[in-house]
């Protein structure tokens, strides 16, 4: 078992992503549920992962899914209180802010809710198969959640969203959870939405994000409420009240290798709305899917105007995906080069703040084809961020301007190369290879 994170947390804060971070999302300290518990220990297609992440394998090893919810207080690995109010007093101490789950659209199948309200769970009709459905011993057949695409996941229950009275219960859920942090994580946020819900299972959604949220912060007016979202719906939940949605769109076009998509997504404002990531904890890790690219493209998501979500270890360039239901696994070896790039990262990105100007530099081109540029100006530093987005071969100069004058040599901090500069009235000259980023500070 792991200490309780509240005894854990202050060898915690002095890691180079945790100083970096302006919030802190904890996953998985609500109270887990016993029955998930030892569905995932029994569940043959969880197996392979399970063993790959941790040998030997021991029964102990495997918790349950931090997004099976036996209710919403504390599990107790995480805190030894009835409440989180003294991680979340030490996440303050460090001028942090903490970010915790919200669940919307299920609870663990054997959560004490469905005791106190049965009828706030969907009753399963005669067409759910029995593999999207499960007998409760109160007598009724519920539905387990799921989402339009996929079987249910067997170790929860599905809000009734039909009922206005879930509304009203989240609402209740989510003023306790407001006393205890500074905003919501709400997860799979987009299967409440009217459309969504019906097309799953068959009956009309009559939840409003837009009440729910703004009865929220009538009481908890800085509290902020993010969305989980996919199928390219995270703009209507930002319409609905959202302060920033998830946008996998980057993540899968640099998978694709899609790049003017990448290109043009990044030259968007959006006023910090997006939240983007090269790895969660549902994605296999950056450093595996991207390989020797996965500081490259880390750069761009600097370069973006965004919520950028950084997961654990991915400053380490660990490659193995931990399973979410495993609370002990195997170490894993350090890439030293991954840490190297991003405490260079880190630290330099660390000094930005409200005030500093993003701007597009001019560049003068030598072979017709274009580039990315990008310029982030603060107080005292101006970062230069240069990436082809073609397959060729491409140089150019950067004129002189505010922020970028003369160097005698110029630090890619992508790769930590020197390049000495040849004295030019020009500007600074750049030659990049195929999908190669550089990034300078001057």
């Amino acid at each position: 078992m792991k200490e309780p994170i509240e005894s854990a947390l202050p060898s915690l804060k002095n890691s180079l992503p945790f100083l970096w971070a302006d919030e802190i999302w904890l996953m998985g300290v609500w109270k887990n549920s016993p029955k998930s518990q030892s569905i995932a220990r029994s569940m043959p297609e969880l197996q392979q992962g399970f063993q790959e992440a941790k040998h030997p394998l021991l029964p102990e090893d495997i918790y349950g899914s931090p997004y099976s919810i036996y209710s919403y207080t504390p599990d107790p690995l995480v805190s030894s209180n009835g409440n989180l109010t003294h991680v979340y007093e030490l996440i303050h101490q460090w001028n942090k802010k903490l970010i915790l789950d919200f669940v919307p659209n299920h609870m663990a199948i054997d959560s004490p809710l469905i005791e106190s309200d049965p009828n706030l769970f969907l009753t399963a009709s005669e067409s759910v198969s029995t593999q999207n459905s499960f007998l409760h011993p109160n007598g009724n057949r519920y539905v387990h959640g799921r989402d339009p695409y996929f079987d249910g996941w067997t170790d929860t229950i599905q809000w009734d969203f039909s009922n206005h009275s879930v509304e009203d219960k989240h609402i209740r859920i989510l003023k306790e959870i407001a006393k205890q942090c500074d905003g919501v994580r709400c997860d799979m946020a987009m299967l409440l939405l009217p459309d969504v819900f019906e097309r799953t299972h068959g009956k009309k959604s009559v939840y409003d994000w837009n009440r729910v949220i703004k009865t929220i912060k009538q009481d908890f007016p800085n509290f902020k409420f993010y969305a989980e979202a996919y199928w390219g719906m995270e703009n209507r939940l930002i319409d609905l009240g959202f302060d920033a949605a998830y946008d996998k769109s980057i993540y899968d076009a640099l998978k694709a290798n899609h790049f003017p998509f990448v290109s043009e997504s990044l030259k968007e404002n959006e006023k910090r709305t997006k939240i983007r990531f090269l790895e969660n904890h549902d994605e296999e890790r950056a450093k595996l899917t991207f390989g020797d690219n996965s500081e490259s493209y880390f750069c761009l998501l600097l370069a973006s105007e965004c919520i950028l979500l950084f997961h654990e270890g991915q400053n380490l360039g660990l490659t193995k995906k931990i399973p979410i239901q495993m609370i002990k696994t195997d170490s894993e070896n350090v890439n030293p080069i991954t840490e190297e790039f991003y405490k260079r990262a880190l630290k330099i990105t660390a000094k930005r703040n409200s005030s500093s100007i993003s701007f597009q530099p001019n560049y003068k081109e030598w072979n017709g084809l274009p580039i990315f540029t990008k310029a982030i100006q603060t107080e005292n530093q101006t970062e230069l961020i240069l990436w082809n987005e073609t397959n060729r071969e491409v140089s150019g100069w950067i004129p002189f301007q505010e922020g970028i004058q003369p160097r005698e040599t110029l630090t890619d901090l992508v790769t930590w190369v020197e390049f000495p500069q040849t004295k030019s009235d020009e500007g600074i000259y750049f030659k990049l290879g195929p999908n190669q980023v550089q990034w300078f500070i001057f």
